[in-house]
């Protein structure tokens, strides 16, 4: 069984938005479940030492620990058992955030933000940080609306055996973790022949057996993962996916009225 690494900290990008603070949040139960600090970093532009620059240089300080100071807060609020460090790095956020991950266990950003961390995974920054980072990858979408009362459930592409194995063992870590069924979608393609609900149920029936305490149930599609979340209308709150397997679920937007899906990618 592929296992993913879980002994480094848990980081994430703050930028003083709202959903840098929710990934904050939402982060705890990760670092808890791995008994690792959660730290908390925020980018700032390089120091520049010439005088004209000195006003410019304070005020991002004072913005990276306001930043900061608010996430801590609102980690500090829940009340959880996590250990907290907060970092000021300078430079560019993807390349502080791809060196933090050399010793990280996962790097969690929101998909949303102010200054240069804003749309960070519709850009460049999102491409430099998914492709290159060290570790997991977790973006942080919106929460769920309290209108949708149905079961949420973490959905993860399953085919053939060693294929996608870091990534089903991150997706039963995380429905163990958060108490979620998980959906192990099985992709199909025209040669796989007239009966790939029995490959499939071959295979959960596996998977079963390896993660007794985690519910899978199996469903098929003749597309790729992030067609099948786009189209369907269960509400999934995690989608775990390969590192080659980005661009097709990164921009898939849910139906009106609930959350966004947060994303994991687990490197190949």
């Amino acid at each position: 069984m592929t296992e993913y690494d879980r002994h480094g900290p848990v980081v994430v990008g703050i930028d003083g938005s709202r959903a840098a603070i929710h990934a904050a949040q939402w982060a705890i139960d990760e670092a808890v479940d791995r008994n690792v600090p959660l730290c908390l970093v925020h980018v700032t532009r390089i120091a520049i030492s010439t005088k004209s620059f000195a006003d410019e240089y304070r005020i991002d300080k004072e913005y990276a620990e306001t930043s900061l100071r608010e996430a801590a807060s609102a980690v500090k609020a829940t009340g959880k058992p996590v250990k907290l460090d907060c970092i000021i790095r300078h430079g560019l956020a993807g390349k502080a955030l791809i060196g933090e991950s050399r010793n990280a266990s996962l790097v969690c950003v929101g998909s949303e933000g102010v200054g240069r961390l804003a749309g960070a995974f519709f850009g460049s920054t999102a491409t430099e940080v998914a492709k290159r980072a060290h570790c997991l990858v977790a973006v942080v979408r919106r929460p769920e609306s309290g209108s949708d009362t149905r079961q949420l459930w973490i959905a993860v592409a399953v085919n053939e055996p060693g294929e996608s194995d870091a990534a089903i063992d991150c997706a039963m870590q995380e429905g163990r973790m958060r108490q979620l069924p998980v959906l192990a979608v099985g992709t199909w393609q025209e040669d796989m022949g007239e009966h790939p609900y029995d490959k499939l149920d071959h295979r959960v029936e596996a998977l079963r057996e390896r993660y007794r305490d985690v519910r899978i149930y199996p469903v098929t599609t003749p597309a790729d993962l992030g067609r099948f979340l786009k189209n369907s209308d269960e509400p999934v709150s995690i989608a775990v996916v390969r590192r080659a397997d980005i661009g097709h679920v990164i921009h898939t937007r849910p139906s009106p009225g609930r959350g966004e899906r947060t994303l994991l990618i687990v490197r190949d």
